[in-house]
C-alpha cells in the first residue's frame, strides 16, 4: 500500500525585536543620508546658478566699450595781428570747441571722471581744458559733449616754428583728450579709459580747421570686479 506524502507544517517565524542601539543606528543612517542628499542637490543647485550667471556676464550682461568720436572741431575764435610780422613778433588769440559724442552701447549707465582735453602745437602744450566728473550716459544713449580749450597766446608765441608757420599760411596742431569712466552692471564693474588724438591743420587765410584726424584707443584699468557698495 503506497504511502501518502503530508505536507508538513512550517515552522513559525520567530520576530526578533531591534534593540535601541539597533533603533539609533539605524536613525543616524537615515539622517546621515538625508543630509547627503540635501548636500548634493544644493551644490547642483549652486552649480547651476554660478553657470547662469557666467552665461549671463558675457552674453546679455556683457560690458562692451564705450566709443568715444570727436565729430569736428570749430575755431570759435581767431585773430592773428601780422602788423610786426617782419619783426617776428606776432600777436594771437585762438579759442576752439571741440565737440565729441560718446556712445554707450551698454545695458547700464556709463559714468564719466575727471577729463582733460590738451592743445599741442610742436610738441609744445597750448591749451588745456577740464571735463567735470559725473557726467552720465544713459543705457544705449549716445550723448553729446562740447569742450572750449582757450589757447594760451604766450605760450604758443614762443615756439620757434609759429613764424614759419604763420608765413606759409598753415598751422599744424594736436588735440589729446583724455576720457575715464565706468560702467557698473548688477555686481560687475569696469573702469575704462579712452584716449583720443586728434591732428588738424589750420589754414590761416580761411581762419578754418582742415584735414581732421583722430585715432583713439581704450585702456582697461580692471576688466571685472565685484562693485562695492556706495
Amino acid at each position: 500500500m503506497a504511502e501518502t506524502n503530508q505536507a508538513k507544517p512550517l515552522a513559525p517565524v520567530r520576530v526578533h525585536p531591534r534593540s535601541d542601539d539597533e533603533e539609533k543606528a539605524l536613525k543616524t543612517m537615515n539622517r546621515r543620508r538625508k543630509f547627503k542628499l540635501c548636500g548634493c542637490i544644493t551644490a547642483i543647485l549652486l552649480l547651476l546658478l554660478i553657470i547662469v550667471i557666467v552665461i549671463l556676464v558675457f552674453t546679455v550682461f556683457k560690458v562692451k566699450d564705450p566709443k568715444v568720436t570727436t565729430n569736428e572741431i570749430q575755431l570759435t575764435n581767431f585773430d592773428i595781428n601780422l602788423g610786426q610780422l617782419l619783426t617776428g613778433q606776432i600777436k594771437i588769440n585762438m579759442t576752439m570747441v571741440v565737440n565729441m559724442s560718446i556712445k554707450n552701447s551698454n545695458r547700464a549707465s556709463f559714468r564719466l571722471g575727471n577729463s582733460t582735453t590738451s592743445v599741442y602745437y610742436r610738441g609744445i602744450s597750448v591749451a588745456d581744458a577740464q571735463i567735470p566728473p559725473g557726467i552720465v550716459i544713459k543705457a544705449r544713449k549716445t550723448s553729446g559733449l562740447n569742450v572750449t580749450v582757450d589757447v594760451m597766446a604766450d605760450r604758443l608765441v614762443s615756439s620757434p616754428d609759429l613764424l614759419g608757420d604763420v608765413r606759409n599760411g598753415e598751422m599744424i596742431m594736436n588735440t589729446y583728450s583724455v576720457i575715464p569712466g565706468r560702467v557698473k552692471m548688477l555686481f560687475i564693474k569696469k573702469h575704462v579709459e579712452v584716449k583720443m588724438n586728434c591732428t588738424m591743420t589750420i589754414n590761416i587765410s580761411k581762419r578754418a580747421i582742415e584735414d581732421l584726424n583722430c585715432k583713439h584707443k581704450n585702456f582697461f584699468k580692471r576688466f571685472m570686479a565685484i562693485a562695492k557698495p556706495i
